[in-house]
């Protein structure tokens, strides 16, 4: 008789190490029920994998795609809406946030990197985060937007607490309440001022873009750009600290990148399907589903998990080894089907060129995990502190 499996809780993403519980999910309960967080957790790569694909069987649009999403957010976004909907703002979108938009970036990406990792070696040890992750983000993700750099660092705790799902004190506002109200003021000025002076960055092009004859509306390239600094620094940030993370643990890697650096973009993918930023997004499905002898309903919150699902050993040989010579790496750390990250090519590029700076200056490669502090929200894996030695 297999013993009952622990509730899935949502700490769980924060333990140092959470994945020999993931593994037990996918064995055991693959479909499994937490009643503690009314939650749905599919672990399997192949059921992950293919409700990703099925927006018309797994909604984004019923549930929102955080777990115990906010209301103001639902439909609003492009993670949150289906098609027709979701098809029509991702195209005005995908005209502004093109490929030239990241290879004209590049050079830019490459400088700042190379400039932060010579100013983390003359300092010996760093916060990975406020050194390093902090401050490239602000350069390349808030130069894309119009958010100066000063303002981009000022914002970053409202960028943090975004996506906390934290009980308030009796009488308070929650602080992932507060972080929505005041981003939202402050990009619904900024967006006034590009209505009326328009500049070369993405909100502006988003304000000008024009689909068969319709536009988005202020109210929604302001809730897009939200979506994008937010999800944007959240995931990166989460990328740059678990690929730190990862190299410490991993010596032999530091060394093979330290003589071979046109391994960074392995390490890199390797690193997004070892350790997931993104651990997972919720769906709703739109009809009863029959899945591993158990019935989830219709409207039920369903977590996809991405941490769990890219360490399946139906689909990797030895998945919990970190190889980054692994010839077939389809891991799903950007998504998958129409809500595939609409940022993928910009964070490839931004952590290709950040490692290859920072392995390429280095001397050693040392992290603090006595000190580091993890990040604490449901759906994201990384580090808020992260002191590193090179």
């Amino acid at each position: 008789m297999v013993a009952a499996i622990t509730p899935y809780r949502l700490d769980i993403v924060s333990a140092e190490n959470p994945y020999p519980y993931y593994r037990e999910l996918r064995d055991d309960d693959p479909a499994h029920f937490s009643a503690e967080e009314q939650l749905w957790v599919l672990t399997r790569f192949k059921d992950v994998s293919n409700a990703f694909r099925d927006w018309k069987t797994w909604s984004s649009t019923r549930r929102g795609n955080l777990v115990n999403d906010m209301p103001e957010r639902i439909g609003r976004t492009l993670g949150t809406t289906d098609p027709p909907d979701h098809r029509f703002a991702r195209g005005l979108v995908e005209k502004a946030f093109t490929r030239g938009t990241v290879e004209r970036l590049a050079p830019r990406i490459s400088s700042h990197a190379g400039v932060l990792a010579r100013a983390a070696l003359d300092r010996g040890e760093v916060d990975m985060v406020g050194a390093v992750s902090a401050p490239l983000n602000a350069a390349i993700l808030g130069t894309m937007f119009g958010v100066p750099d000063a303002d981009f660092l000022a914002l970053r705790r409202w960028l943090d607490d975004f996506f906390l799902r934290e009980e308030p004190a009796p009488g308070c506002e929650s602080r992932q309440a507060v972080a929505m109200r005041e981003l939202t003021k402050y990009l619904d000025r900024l967006a006034s001022e590009r209505v009326a002076r328009p500049s070369d960055d993405l909100m502006s092009a988003m304000l000008q873009a024009e689909q068969d004859g319709r536009r988005l509306s202020r109210e929604q390239v302001v809730v897009t750009t939200m979506t994008f600094l937010t999800a944007g620094f959240e995931s990166t940030n989460n990328l740059f600290t678990n690929l730190a993370y990862a190299l410490a643990t991993h010596p032999a890697v530091y060394r093979r990148l330290r003589t071979r650096p046109e391994l960074v973009p392995s390490f890199v993918e390797e690193g997004m399907r070892w350790d997931a930023a993104a651990q997972g997004f919720v769906r709703s499905p739109t009809r009863d589903v029959a899945l591993h002898g158990k019935l989830i309903p219709e409207g039920a919150q369903v977590l996809l998990h991405i941490g769990s699902a890219n360490r399946d050993e139906r689909a990797f040989e030895r998945p919990d080894e970190f190889d980054i010579e692994r010839p077939s790496n389809r891991h799903l750390g950007l998504g998958k089907g129409i809500h595939f990250c609409v940022g993928a090519p910009l964070a490839r590029e931004m952590a290709n060129a950040l490692f290859r700076a920072l392995v390429g200056a280095s001397r050693a490669w040392d992290v603090d995990l006595d000190r580091a502090r993890r990040v604490t929200t449901p759906n994201f894996r990384g580090f808020s502190e992260l002191p590193l030695r090179i």
